[in-house]
């Protein structure tokens, strides 16, 4: 590769990504172009793509080199643009096909599955909403409980990161994946435990039972070592107990899955506060884990928050769950735009106040809560003040707000007092980190200081994770930070590297596809959890949701693209334009991943041909012949049935009627012709050869 070469590789990316960008951008341009043209750009794009995922050849090269040529009468930006690439960066294209060399680390990446990849505990979501939809809930379960312990709660709490990365939300609508987790608990007829290792005569003490500190114990304990828990509350759960309202997470889903963490081996001693983190490895402890979380509430940082009738987000949120049943209101203020604000708000009413305004300082598409949960916060009644910020907090039950500066009336509106009976602070939680002091333990920000990796602290043997070591975050994400403390621990107990390779998205079954029927595969009805009327709701602690039924569950699990089996490579739909059928379309995601636009399209343009299936690289794609019929199915789904044509020779099917039409045309043949298989036709031609020879010799 030419130094000019080399440098636009690494501006732009890999020369190979940029080529197939551009040859399939002027496929999408030149939509009704002749045939001629449109084939010989498909051909094109699929070598291309073949070269991107590591099955391109050298003889595939010459033949981009000789499309180019052709594309110069048909096409000449495409010809000018492909063939320049060639020539000014043929030595990037030949590392391509004969190392598998990218130098832009673009090309060869394992195609992974944007819904797992964008869950911090990495579920296998595809195997567990495949067994859900073949009705096999304890498979669905033994997926889940390989990444998380919290399999329930995590049903009903998630804000479902992997519904946002969802390939079908680009299609119609995101499937309904959070709740999946919760019906597969619920449904299961028994939990199946995981198996634990040989004991290995390591202990490791870990403070704090929260989602971390529990995932991290859950972990651990099946590698054979022996786990003990030290929290000070009264009862297990952490941030889930006390953060989340019942409403939301009932104690019992909690209850039931800490008893099965428990299960494994591991105790939990509750009402156990710890003041010397160093003396825990004194104590016998080969390795201690801090998952304290952010127990405390923010304060708002104004004059006059030490009053009495102000009250901090969580502490309140936590005297609720601890049944201690503080009353407010009538007119409750709550700061803050996110989640726990959120719950305050919510929670608020059910303690008592009637009225319950949300002051922020921006607005409601800017806030960081769960837009869901917004939603819910104000059909029960909960009011919304965008643009206002607190500066001041007086005597008598008074506070003061200044207009924000990105109100559009910023430079006229004047401050406004307000009373209220109460006012509390949600702007997010803090931790207590008094009792690191004197350990020689780093902390930063509130946080503790820990490896992003292995997340080991500066004292050997003792390492951080959950919100306390990245932040106020998600229960999901701290099982993440869980699960790689128990990696790097155990490494460290037994002095080998750590596995990184088990922190990484994993198959964990090879789930048959769901039939499922093309119109409701990209059906944009999108189901919902059923929940209780806000005033039905609103001065209750009882689950809001409903239990999502599991046959509904079923349907909606025929809605997955199976990102597991369809890479989203678009080698299908290319090699079928190439063939000048043109029965597949795909559009783009955000991510760049390809997907089908529908199952619809291939019912009347499909002929059967096989050509999709044979260049796909996973199989997603069948095309068989199934008693007198060619059937052509994507990932579960039956695109087309169509009969076949039976040889007038031999009396056997061998090709669909359609394919048939299609080849006669191609060559100039006309449909009506004889319909012969290709041995058949063979004989044929033998026995016409041989009556040649006979009358020749008389």
């Amino acid at each position: 590769m030419t130094s000019e070469a080399r440098t636009e590789s690494k501006q732009n990316g890999c020369v190979v990504v940029e080529n197939l960008k551009m040859l399939r951008r002027q496929l999408q341009l030149k939509e009704h172009a002749p045939v001629l043209l449109r084939t010989t750009l498909a051909r094109a794009a699929r070598i291309v793509t073949e070269v991107s995922l590591g099955r391109g050849t050298v003889a595939q090269l010459k033949e981009l080199e000789n499309l180019a040529q052709e594309l110069a009468f048909l096409d000449a930006t495409s010809a000018d643009a492909l063939a320049a690439s060639l020539r000014n960066s043929f030595d990037e294209w030949q590392s391509h096909v004969s190392a598998n060399s990218c130098s832009a680390g673009v090309c060869f990446q394992p195609r992974t599955v944007p819904c797992q990849e964008a869950c911090p505990a990495h579920i296998d979501i595809p195997s567990m909403i495949a067994h859900i939809g073949h009705g096999q809930y304890e498979d669905a379960l033994s997926i889940l409980l390989k990444d998380t312990p919290l399999p329930n709660s995590c049903g009903l709490v998630c804000p479902a990161p992997c519904e946002d990365a969802c390939v079908q939300k680009t299609v119609s609508a995101a499937v309904v994946i959070r709740p999946m987790k919760s019906v597969a608990a619920r449904c299961s007829p028994s939990y199946p435990l995981p198996e634990r290792a040989a004991p290995t005569g390591k202990k490791v003490a870990i403070v704090g039972s929260g989602p971390a500190g529990l995932t991290a114990a859950y972990y651990l304990a099946q590698k054979g070592h022996q786990v003990e828990i030290f929290d000070e509350r009264e009862h297990a759960g952490g941030i889930m107990r006390y953060g989340i309202p019942h409403y939301r997470l009932p104690a019992e889903v909690l209850n039931s899955e800490i008893d099965m963490v428990k299960s494994l081996g591991v105790s939990i001693h509750t009402g156990r506060p710890v003041s010397n983190v160093k003396g825990l490895l004194s104590q016998g402890f080969d390795a201690s884990f801090l998952a304290t979380g952010l127990q405390n509430s923010k304060g708002l940082g104004v004059t006059g928050e030490d009053q009495p009738f102000v009250l901090g987000g969580m502490d309140f949120l936590s005297k609720v769950r601890a049944g201690e049943n503080p009353r407010v209101g009538p007119h409750v203020i709550v700061i803050g735009g996110g989640n726990a604000a959120i719950d305050v708000a919510m929670t608020s009413l059910r303690q008592g106040a009637t009225k319950v305004q949300m002051w922020y300082r921006r607005t409601r598409k800017d806030m960081p809560a769960n837009p869901h949960e917004v939603e819910m916060a104000l059909a029960e009644g909960v009011e919304l003040i965008e643009y206002w910020a607190p500066t001041r907090i007086l005597p008598g039950n008074l506070i003061e707000f200044v207009r924000s500066k990105n109100a559009p009336d910023a430079a006229t509106a004047q401050p406004v007092t307000v009373h209220a009976d109460q006012i509390i602070a949600g702007i997010g939680q803090e931790a207590d980190l008094s009792w690191l002091e004197g350990s020689g333990i780093e902390t930063k920000w509130g946080n503790i200081v820990a490896d992003p990796v292995t997340l080991a602290t500066g004292e050997p043997g003792i390492f951080a994770g959950g919100d306390i070591g990245h932040g106020a975050s998600t229960v999901v994400a701290a099982i993440g930070s869980g699960k790689r403390a128990a990696e790097s621990i155990h490494a460290y107990l037994t002095g080998t590297e750590m596995n990184h390779a088990a922190l990484l998205s994993q198959r964990r079954d090879d789930v048959p596809a769901i039939a499922t029927d093309a119109a409701a595969r990209t059906n944009p009805m999108r189901p919902h959890v059923p929940e209780r009327t806000p005033e039905e709701r609103k001065h209750t602690h009882q689950p809001i949701q409903y239990d999502f039924d599991e046959k509904v569950a079923q349907a909606e699990a025929g809605r997955c693209l199976r990102c597991d089996q369809c890479i989203g490579c678009g080698l299908c739909e290319l090699v079928c334009a190439e063939v000048g059928v043109e029965a597949l379309r795909m559009i783009e995601t955000p991510s760049g991943r390809l997907a089908f636009e529908d199952f619809i399209r291939p019912a009347s343009l499909c002929i059967g041909c096989g050509a999709c299936a044979a260049v796909c690289p996973t199989g997603a794609i069948s095309v068989e012949n199934r008693d007198g019929y060619r059937v052509t199915e994507i990932t579960g789904t039956v695109v087309r049935r169509q009969a076949m044509s039976v040889c007038e020779s031999c009396n056997e099917p061998f090709v669909s009627a359609s394919q048939h039409d299609k080849m006669r045309s191609t060559l100039g043949g006309h449909a009506s012709g004889s319909v012969i298989c290709l041995p058949c036709a063979r004989s044929r031609a033998v026995e016409t050869m041989q009556d040649m020879y006979h009358h020749a010799a008389l």
